[in-house]
């Protein structure tokens, strides 16, 4: 076992966070999300923990000392909130790694993930036991144990807006990457984010296509940078339509969009397109059942008026028109016929028959690589853990905002937005069934119900879950402090 540099960073922040309280390690974790490139702790031919899941090592134990959050664990997983559906799906996720590919081993031939009995998973192998069993299922873990102690900060008002304002802090942070990597690239100083570019990963960092660098932030590849830009993006633009800080949750929103756009993925220019279309629909129906607001409003009318000119520029302009051209035909319409494309091709349609296979139960978690996330489930799961996982969906997405707080709904909505926006993205080209820390970050934020009303005890001891307290339970410092509750800009229509 080895600990890289960035892994005694993030272990001096996670210790950091037990004395300087939620508020502290909420701003610290939430942003460790972004670093897909780095590895704090290398085993030897077993894989990595990335920095977040190892922030996350400490948040677990120190939210669940108190005993009054199990109880709101259990009750947060309790038939038939959207918490029990999501450890059903674990469960049952867990259980088919372990037992599918041995039980259905030979059965088919699949493109596995990690290391097979056959050597590397490069080419078609007989389903059976690999690496990638472990390791999902890891990964797939922790997303819930994630879930489940936002959740828990979430049951108080202080501790949902902490979460939502560091998935602010998630915003700037991914733009800074990118400024970053840009910076470094252009200016042969790459060297400098090594420290964050230290995992066993291939790296696709320095690919420059009609002069424009694929962005990759803190990512690998720049696909990876889309998924996590196109949740912000989505994010800060619910924000600004919810009327919660104006300008700065539009800049965001534009700054993020703006990155998409020129980061030369086909991800991002099939997704972001998509996910404003999906916005729009949301402001669409909020103006058919008479929820206005001055954000709302502008976005329903001047956005089909910038699109159109944008289009009408591009068209006026032969040599513009002639450039856009080419980067959509190579990025998007031509996509299928480039290597790149026939290999993902590939991969979903042994995914779609690997599924005909194992006669609807899947290969297990782990098992089965693809070129979507709807792909992945279906292959990966079987038909009953995508049903699971749909049930999960449709909680997440039908959920009632019951906050009296203008910034607490807003802050709901915009993870809810996210949340679609993240899984329209990773359908298009997510290879995996793990959706990511950020995804279920979003989704415990979406599903939060605050408590009405927060007491104390005297001298400033919030009697409410974590509400205002350290992670061991100091003094409400805000309590002390009499800190009144943040009102939204303009507030909500």
């Amino acid at each position: 076992m080895t600990v890289d540099p960035i892994g005694f960073v993030t272990i001096l922040l996670g210790m950091l966070g037990l004395f300087y309280g939620i508020g502290f390690s909420i701003n610290v974790f939430i942003p460790s999300t972004l670093l897909g490139s780095a590895s704090a702790i290398l085993f030897s031919g077993a894989g990595q923990i990335q920095p977040a899941h190892q922030l996350l090592g400490f948040l677990a134990p120190a939210i669940m000392i108190k005993p009054s959050n199990w109880q709101l664990a259990a009750a947060r997983t309790r038939f038939p909130k959207e918490g029990f559906w999501l450890a059903l799906f674990v469960a049952y996720c867990v259980v088919g790694a372990i037992f599918f590919p041995r039980i259905l081993a030979g059965i088919t031939s699949v493109n596995a993930i990690g290391t097979t009995d056959y050597g590397p998973a490069i080419l078609r192998v007989p389903l059976g036991p690999t690496s990638g069993n472990v390791t999902q299922s890891i990964y797939l873990m922790g997303d819930f144990g994630c879930f489940l102690l936002v959740s828990i900060l979430c049951q108080d008002r202080d501790g949902m807006r902490r979460i939502g304002r560091g998935m602010v802090i998630y915003c700037y942070a991914n733009i800074l990457f990118a400024i970053l990597d840009l910076a470094t690239f252009w200016t042969n100083t790459p060297f400098l984010l090594d420290p964050i570019r230290n995992a066993s990963y291939d790296f696709h960092i320095d690919t420059v296509i009609s002069g424009l660098k694929r962005i990759v932030g803190s990512f690998t590849e720049t696909s990876a940078f889309s998924y996590a830009t196109v949740g912000a993006a989505a994010y800060a633009l619910r924000l600004w339509l919810s009327g919660y800080r104006s300008r700065e949750s539009l800049a965001l929103g534009i700054v993020s969009i703006g990155l998409l756009l020129f980061s030369t993925s086909s991800t991002a220019i099939v997704a972001t397109p998509a996910v404003l279309v999906l916005i729009y629909a949301q402001c669409a129906f909020g103006l058919g059942r008479g929820r206005l607001n001055g954000p709302t409003i502008v976005f329903l009318v001047f956005v089909p008026l910038l699109v159109g000119s944008l289009v009408l520029g591009v068209m006026l302009n032969t040599e513009l028109r002639n450039t856009v051209g080419d980067m959509l035909n190579m990025l998007v319409f031509d996509k299928s016929s480039s290597q790149s494309g026939i290999e993902r091709g590939q991969w979903n349609t042994t995914a779609l028959q690997n599924l005909k296979d194992t006669y609807g139960l899947g290969g297990g978690l782990g098992s089965i690589r693809s070129s979507s996330f709807v792909v992945a489930l279906l292959a990966s799961t079987g038909l009953f853990g995508t049903w699971v996982f749909l049930s999960f969906l449709y909680k997440l997405f039908t959920k009632t905002d019951r906050s009296t707080e203008a910034e607490l709904r807003a802050f709901g909505q915009a993870a809810r937005t996210a949340c679609a926006g993240l899984l329209v993205t990773a359908s298009i080209s997510g290879a995996l069934v793990d959706l990511g820390l950020p995804f279920y970050i979003f989704a415990a934020l979406a599903c939060a119900s605050p408590r009405a009303l927060r007491t104390s005890q005297p001298g400033g001891q919030s009697l409410a879950v974590l509400g205002g307290q350290g992670l061991v339970g100091l003094p409400s410092h805000e309590a002390a402090r009499g800190r009144a509750p943040a009102v939204v800009d303009g507030g909500l229509a």
